[in-house]
């Protein structure tokens, strides 16, 4: 993983705001690396670095003998006007996506505090997956479920859609978001290693809260998203 203090990871930065500005735009080629070295100051080893680690993160793309070449994501896009909640697959797949899941932890555990008022109960099941679309990861899910209700989780296969499994399992007609609030934060070194960014790598945060048609909470949390493959529709 990158240290966010290190000299490469201030030239990566630096070559990441000139895409996102469009100083770079997308599909033109990056300057060489004399050129580049000679105007953030770096040696060449620096600079190598910082480029392999944008290309790691998908803005640009290393040619062999020919250069480096600035790159856009396609996006996956997400209506946030309506209260119904969707899951992340079904939106991927409608976007024609080949969306998967990786399960990376399921665990019991005492509520956070912050959540217990919400959830009402004093012990979760802690549900943390990573969606990736193409192969790519490009979500990290961290979902509380109160308990005893939803203790039969853990024997499902969570690598599945979700909600087509509480559907199936848990008599839930339809899911509403009761509360979505979405702020940006800087990849952690657990968030860079589960999404393959860097650390300090820009990251949309959502913080979620499902309820079922009778308004009881079905699941509380947080989702880490690529900035740069995901797009809110208001």
């Amino acid at each position: 993983m990158k240290e966010t203090g290190s000299l490469y990871s201030q030239v990566m930065e630096k070559i990441r705001q000139k895409i996102i500005t469009g100083e770079y735009p997308v599909n033109s080629k990056l300057p060489n690396e004399f050129e580049l070295s000679e105007q953030f100051a770096v040696s060449r080893v620096t600079l190598r670095k910082a480029i392999k680690g944008l290309a790691e993160d998908g803005l640009v793309e290393k040619i062999q003998g020919v250069g480096t070449f600035v790159r856009k994501p396609q996006k996956v896009k997400r209506i946030i006007s309506s209260p119904a909640a969707e899951s992340f697959s079904q939106i991927a797949k409608k976007e024609g996506f080949k969306a998967s899941v990786e399960v990376i932890k399921v665990k019991e555990v005492e509520t956070p505090p912050k959540l217990r008022k919400i959830l009402e109960t004093k012990h979760s099941l802690f549900i943390e997956r990573v969606h990736s679309v193409n192969d790519e990861p490009i979500m990290l899910e961290c979902n509380y479920f109160p308990l005893p209700r939803f203790a039969g989780l853990a024997k499902k296969d969570l690598s599945q859609s979700l909600y087509q499994i509480l559907q199936d399992n848990y008599q839930i007609a339809k899911l509403n978001s009761r509360d979505l609030i979405v702020s940006v934060a800087l990849a952690s070194l657990s968030e860079a290693k589960f999404l393959k960014k860097s650390i300090g790598f820009p990251l949309l945060l959502l913080q979620v809260c499902i309820e079922d048609e009778h308004n009881n909470v079905v699941h509380a949390g947080e989702q880490y998203i690529i900035s740069d493959r995901y797009e809110f529709h208001v």
